[in-house]
């Protein structure tokens, strides 16, 4: 990933915020609480995950969950068009669903697409196949943990934040780290992979750790 590419993905999740949510990407994370800020670019990241699936509806009223102004409507015939295949989030779906935990569940992509449904749902199958890597991989969580901190030391401050500042803060850096280090990164867009980054450096590794190890807990039970 190279920093025109790393700029472009946060972008259009600047501009997904902007219709979602009815402000910019960098009001999201100035206004919020780092727990609602989270719930919001989850969704986001999830959005761009479902976009090729999916049709965009005005809400009467903002979801109670995260505040967006619209929805995203699952449209199955989607999965059948030609060239879907080809599109990077298809690409990280079907990998995301050769997993043994998930190819043992669901007999299609469109059966996990179907199980995920929401926005957050297709961001909690993205963070599930993270999560061996990011949580589980000493390396990996030392590496993040080294980056984010740099980046703080160095004056990033995720509340003022811009795509140029989180790049001068070693996010790309830390993108392009992940890319070469963890598989499904190797489908993901641009948004995804700077969202992921965004993320981490908003929450932190251990909080999303936590996150994800209590949403898997939740669904086991």
């Amino acid at each position: 990933m190279n920093e025109r590419e790393f700029m472009a993905g946060m972008s259009e999740l600047d501009q997904l915020a902007s219709l979602d949510y009815h402000k910019s990407l960098n009001a999201v994370l100035e206004g919020l609480p780092a727990a609602d800020a989270r719930k919001q670019l989850e969704r986001l990241i999830g959005v761009t995950l479902k976009l090729p699936f999916a049709i965009p509806e005005s809400l009467p009223t903002p979801s109670s969950y995260s505040h967006a102004h619209r929805g995203w409507n699952l449209d199955e015939q989607k999965f059948g068009a030609p060239g879907i295949d080809s599109t990077w989030q298809y690409r990280t779906l079907e990998a995301i669903w050769h997993e043994p935990e998930n190819i043992n569940q669901f007999c299609s992509l469109l059966d996990l697409a179907r199980d995920a449904h929401f926005e957050r749902g297709f961001f909690g199958y993205f963070a599930r196949s993270l999560q061996k890597y990011i949580c589980g991989d000493d390396q990996i969580k030392k590496q993040i943990k080294k980056s984010v901190e740099e980046g703080k030391a160095a004056g990033f401050d995720v509340k003022m934040f811009s795509p140029a500042q989180l790049v001068q803060a070693g996010g790309l850096t830390l993108g392009s780290y992940l890319v070469v280090h963890i598989p499904i990164l190797g489908f993901a867009g641009a948004p995804v992979i700077a969202g992921l980054v965004l993320l981490l450096y908003t929450v932190g590794v251990d909080a999303f750790c936590s996150w994800v190890k209590d949403t898997a807990d939740s669904e086991r039970h």
